[in-house]
């Protein structure tokens, strides 16, 4: 039997109390975070941790460790006695800009996310649906995810389409924050746009679409492409929705082109199903990546194409682009005309 006084002081462990570090560092971003922080400095710094206690409502015994830990983790500089943003958190953690992460910081340990309970995905796969978007706060979340580049790089090639400049009416369907729509009007003065939202509370996409001045454009509506019943759009783009639907694509294919203008573009971007590729040797990229993947993949890219085709969708141009989760495909297609 162990006796206690024989087990060695260990007062470093490294394996240990790195871990612990990294979780402590991250706990105390997501409440700066939520305490919006950051927006207040971007607005009101440099300022004392005295002024900043008083305006963010930290107790001010506990605001200059606090700031320290920022200043460490360069979200804050200091010059004498005052703090002021730094210009990554600038960019990155104040919610009033472009390209505010905020919200997928905070939501790594909610309900809806995978790391949330991944032990249940580890051991019983078949318990969960998929982690797709749920909560408002899963949706913010895959927006701010979206801006790192899937949106900017969907939009150029929705560009190159010989109709983009003539079209005028765009359907975005099931994606929730309306991010596709906007930057397609921004690219066409002429156009407005729908947003259909799904399941997700359309107060996500209104948010976007007021954030980027598109109010009088943009519109965003409950329900999904098995319900819309709404006028033709000369655009109509699906991105990463269509992996719960395989059973009934043949139908939701054949409600897309009734909502499409003769002539009109549909632009898919999904993943298909591919073989396992990695070695193990990147750890946690390539198991966010087989997690992620077991839900968020059609499983077959001829039937895709075969189904569209057979609902007067005729492939255009395919081609793939670059995501977190291995390449997508794009499927560029034409409803033809009567």
């Amino acid at each position: 039997m162990n006796e206690i006084l024989k087990i060695p002081e260990l007062p470093i462990i490294e394996i240990i109390d790195d871990l612990v570090q990294v979780y402590k560092e991250y706990m105390v971003v997501c409440a700066a975070l939520k305490l919006d922080l950051f927006s207040w400095l971007a607005e009101n710094g440099p300022a004392s941790p005295e002024k900043i206690a008083a305006g963010t409502g930290v107790k001010p015994e506990y605001m200059t460790s606090l700031l320290g830990m920022l200043y460490y983790l360069d979200m804050v500089r200091k010059a004498g006695d005052e703090f002021s943003i730094s210009p990554a958190a600038q960019m990155n953690f104040v919610k009033t800009s472009p390209f505010y992460q905020g919200d997928y910081i905070i939501n790594l340990p909610n309900d809806d996310s995978p790391w949330k309970d991944i032990d249940v995905y580890l051991t019983k796969p078949e318990e969960k649906k998929a982690f797709d978007n749920i909560s408002m706060g899963s949706a913010r979340a895959q927006a701010n995810y979206a801006l790192r580049g899937t949106i900017q790089n969907v939009t150029n090639i929705l560009k190159t389409w010989e109709g983009f400049s003539d079209a005028r009416t765009f359907l975005e369907i099931n994606g929730g924050h309306g991010l596709y729509a906007i930057a397609a009007c921004q690219n066409n003065p002429e156009m407005t746009a729908t947003v259909l939202c799904g399941t997700i509370d359309t107060a996500i996409a209104r948010e976007y679409i007021s954030r980027f001045k598109m109010d009088n454009r943009i519109t965003a509506v409950s329900g999904d492409m098995m319900t819309y019943s709404g006028p033709q759009s000369d655009i109509i783009l699906i991105a990463h929705s269509l992996y719960s639907q395989e059973d009934n694509m043949d139908e939701l294919m054949k409600n897309v082109a009734s909502s499409l203008s003769p002539g009109g573009l549909f632009l898919s971007n999904h993943w298909f199903t591919a073989p396992p590729v990695g070695t193990g040797m990147q750890g946690l990229y390539e198991l966010e990546l087989a997690l992620h993947t077991r839900y968020h993949q059609l499983a077959d890219k001829k039937k895709f194409e075969d189904i569209c085709e057979k609902n007067a969708l005729m492939i255009q141009k395919t081609g793939v682009i670059r995501s977190p989760y291995g390449e997508a495909t794009i499927h560029m297609a034409e409803k033809k005309r009567a």
